[in-house]
């Protein structure tokens, strides 16, 4: 019983350890150039997650 124990958990616990998103984006830029003050600039930047759980976004800072 203890071997069938040890087997499950040395099977299951990489798998946890290593489960996590993974966020991949096309493009990590977007240089608008020279811009007149009081111009809105819009931009999408697209992106997938490649890992195995869920991606949270709980904060984005722009510059």
């Amino acid at each position: 019983m203890k071997k069938i124990l040890l087997l499950i958990i040395l099977i299951v616990f990489p798998a946890i350890c290593f489960a996590q998103p993974s966020i991949v984006f096309d493009k990590e830029r977007q240089d608008f150039g020279e811009v007149k003050k009081g111009t809105e600039l819009e931009y999408t930047f697209e992106f997938v997650n490649n890992g195995n759980e869920e991606l949270i976004i709980s904060k984005i800072i722009t510059s």
